[in-house]
């Protein structure tokens, strides 16, 4: 073989060996939408497992003239802050190959809280079942100090006024002694405790003070109301 041709033939195996070691063997292509899920589930990582139910993660849209971005490598995620995050937090996707390229990615954090709501329209006066309740998450900061988060607390009372489907239930709407209730009264009286037969004369819910009248004595009492037709007084 010629020195010329030996020469040629080394010169293209060099090349060729050269392009194998500079070139990457493979470059994943991440879209906007892969940036933004790469964000969200970064942060659910810094936030940690516990009740997960709780919080809601969502990334902002990013602009839609903004490219596929390539990385030989996996990118590297960054916050400047660290937990517990504001209502947004903002995320670094970074690429540190030969395309050395960024992007910020802001992810809203919502914190959720559950809260009572009525699963059918009830009327007034209705007694209200475990049939008529739901629950749901809501934002927290859409939710009131008044607003309920235990069906259970409700079973049994009764509605003031006309409540709808789908629509928050809290305490003023509802009464857990009505006036022109029979109630139970509760005293405890040297360490013993009595029970005796009642008459409601306002409504109550639950820890709200009411006059009741002993049905037995016909004295009007102060009773605090501690459950669904049931009251307590300090004597």
């Amino acid at each position: 073989m010629s020195l010329l041709k030996k020469s040629r033939r080394y010169s293209v195996f060099y090349f060729l060996a050269s392009q194998f070691l500079v070139s990457p063997l493979y470059a994943q292509s991440y879209s906007k939408e892969e940036l933004q899920e790469l964000a969200v589930s970064y942060v659910a990582d810094q936030l940690g497992p516990s009740h997960p139910e709780t919080r809601q993660l969502n990334a902002l849209t990013l602009d839609s003239r903004i490219p596929d971005r390539s990385c030989q490598s996996q990118p590297i995620l960054t916050i400047p802050t660290e937990p517990p995050f504001n209502r947004q937090v903002t995320v670094q996707v970074k690429c540190d190959d030969t395309n050395s390229w960024s992007q910020y990615v802001h992810v809203r954090v919502v914190e959720l809280s559950a809260v009572v709501v009525a699963s059918e329209n009830l009327a007034r006066g209705e007694v209200i079942q475990d049939h008529h309740l739901s629950l749901i998450m809501k934002p927290k900061h859409f939710v009131r100090a008044q607003h309920l988060q235990d069906t259970q607390l409700l079973i049994g009372s009764r509605s003031k006024r006309n409540i709808r489907s789908g629509f928050p239930i809290s305490m003023n709407q509802i009464c857990m002694v009505c006036k022109g209730d029979n109630v139970t009264i509760f005293a405890v009286i040297r360490g013993l405790k009595i029970k005796a037969s009642g008459l409601a004369l306002e409504d109550g819910t639950l820890g709200e003070q009411i006059k009741v009248k002993n049905k037995k004595s016909g004295k009007i009492l102060n009773a605090r109301v501690d459950g669904v037709e049931s009251v307590q007084v300090n004597i």
